[in-house]
């Protein structure tokens, strides 16, 4: 027997072999007869973007549709089974008519048609658009750039601590129609935050529109360049520390001195807040800047990098009672420190009016010949030349008589000379 013959024999005396060579002509006979039947099939194109198109003068004019991206319409077409069955989207265009009406920002309701667009042209569009309109939103675009308001609080188990917070940025771009992005006033990131002590943590918060109202806004046409922002929450410890100033060059007997407040409280890092100790210095106290009627001085509180005043404003004021201290202006001849062999000094004025303040019974008897006034020439030469006289602004030094030292000078002086080489 031949070989071959015998194989085919074998294979069709399978059932499964034959099942499936049935199907397939089954299959064959039934694409052949479907192809070239000439009943129509109806079937639905979904999906298909609307295409939406300004007029030249609106473009100009900064107009856009911001609501387009999303929006999609379905249409019926008949046709050969074959050919609307292989239809997709891409295949019809859908369009928004009356777009010439748009000239101004606002809401619009256009009516929608479909043409072919595709390589495909044997089938026909039986039904209109569904929707049969579609409303968009026209405006111009604007983009501001707003400051993060960080209105985060936390929750604390006890007030012998303090958590700061700090935001993984501090500003955002904001992006969208100009009518809506206008209505922001402030960004915030607002939420109350449970912590415990000594602790540290990373929360992710929303970024969140307000009005001028202080109400929260909806605009989701309007983006940002970040949706949220990173938290961190850092829980320090609380530390009482006295205000002291540095009085070191107060004049003899000195008055009293107050400072406001007494004490602050500190927060910052357990080891930082240890080597500060239990007072901390505001400044050196400047006698040159108090007078009667300006007795007060007020000085911001420096402190360690990592921490920071928790009970208040970080400033202080130092005031001085000066209530039987009175003032005596004294006209005082000048006089130079310089090399008088080198150089020529040539005072614009001879004299000039120094003011000092004292105890009652002992201003009253100050007069010139208690102060010396120095004007100061140390670094100031190096553009005198032999062919140059060289105008010049000079501080003065003004010191007064050891029997005068529970007194002091206001003010600081200078004076204008002109200088030349001899």
């Amino acid at each position: 027997m031949n070989k071959n013959n015998s194989l085919l024999t074998r294979l069709f005396s399978h059932n499964i072999v034959l099942l499936i060579l049935s199907f397939l002509l089954a299959f064959t006979i039934w694409f052949i007869i479907n192809a070239s039947s000439e009943t129509d099939t109806n079937v639905t194109i979904s999906g298909i973007p609307i295409t939406i198109e300004l007029s030249d003068s609106a473009e100009k004019d900064g107009l856009q549709v911001f609501n387009a991206d999303d929006l999609t319409a379905s249409v019926e077409v008949t046709g050969n089974r074959v050919t609307v069955g292989s239809l997709t989207s891409s295949d019809i265009q859908i369009v928004a008519n009356q777009t010439g009406s748009i000239i101004t920002p606002g809401t619009y309701t256009l009516p929608l048609s479909a043409k072919k667009s595709g390589l495909k042209t044997n089938y026909n569009i039986v039904s209109s658009v569904t929707p049969s309109t579609v409303t968009v939103y026209v405006d111009r675009l604007s983009e501001v750039d707003f400051d993060i308001e960080n209105r985060l609080s936390v929750q604390l188990a006890d007030s012998n601590h303090y958590a700061s917070t700090s935001l993984s940025q501090n500003s955002v771009k904001v992006s969208g129609p100009e009518t809506q992005v206008s209505q922001i006033s402030n960004v915030v990131v607002f939420d109350s935050i449970s912590a415990d002590s000594d602790d540290t943590k990373t929360v992710q918060e929303r970024i969140i529109y307000i009005d001028s109202d202080g109400n929260e806004l909806e605009l989701p046409l309007v983006t940002a360049d970040a949706e949220t922002v990173e938290a961190t929450i850092s829980v320090l410890p609380i530390k009482t520390v006295k205000l002291t100033v540095d009085s070191s060059s107060a004049p003899r007997d000195v008055p009293e001195i107050t400072i406001s407040p007494e004490t602050v409280k500190i927060a910052g890092p357990q080891s930082v807040i240890d080597e500060i100790g239990n007072e901390l210095s505001v400044g050196i106290l400047d006698f040159s800047k108090l007078k009667d009627d300006n007795n007060k001085i007020s000085y911001d509180i420096s402190l360690p990098t990592g921490c920071k005043v928790v009970s208040g404003d970080a400033s202080a004021t130092v005031s001085v009672d000066l209530s039987s201290y009175s003032k005596a202006t004294v006209t005082c001849k000048l006089s130079s420190r310089i090399d008088a062999t080198k150089y020529s000094v040539d005072f614009n004025v001879d004299t000039v009016a120094i003011t000092v303040y004292g105890p009652d019974e002992l201003i009253n008897s100050i007069s010139s010949s208690d102060i010396t006034v120095i004007a100061d020439f140390t670094d100031l030469l190096s553009d005198v030349t032999n062919t140059n006289a060289v105008s010049l602004s000079v501080p003065l030094t003004v010191k007064l008589s050891s029997e005068y030292s529970s007194c002091w000078v206001y003010g600081s002086y200078s004076a204008s000379v002109n200088v030349s080489m001899k």
